[in-house]
């Protein structure tokens, strides 16, 4: 995981700034930001492959959101 994450930093976000006009990143962060939005927090097993389980990672986005809502609520982390 962190090899893959230095070998982004390291090139493809390099890459993009040579070849993305300014806006091109801007975007990508809204994007990125939309994306978080509407994943769930935890992992779900069973929920690897976003094309067949939309709406089954939809829900649990949901009941993840809502159930650390409440335990923040009540004075836990997790």
């Amino acid at each position: 995981m962190m090899k893959h994450a230095r070998a982004e930093e390291r090139y493809e976000f390099n890459h993009i700034r040579r070849h993305a006009d300014q806006a091109r990143p801007a975007a990508m962060a809204t994007a990125l930001k939309a994306a978080e939005a509407v994943a769930p927090t935890h992992p779900h097993p069973g929920t690897e492959s976003a094309a067949r389980n939309m709406v089954p990672r939809a829900v649990a986005a949901l009941v993840d959101r809502t159930r650390d809502a409440v335990r923040k609520a009540m004075g836990r982390d997790g």
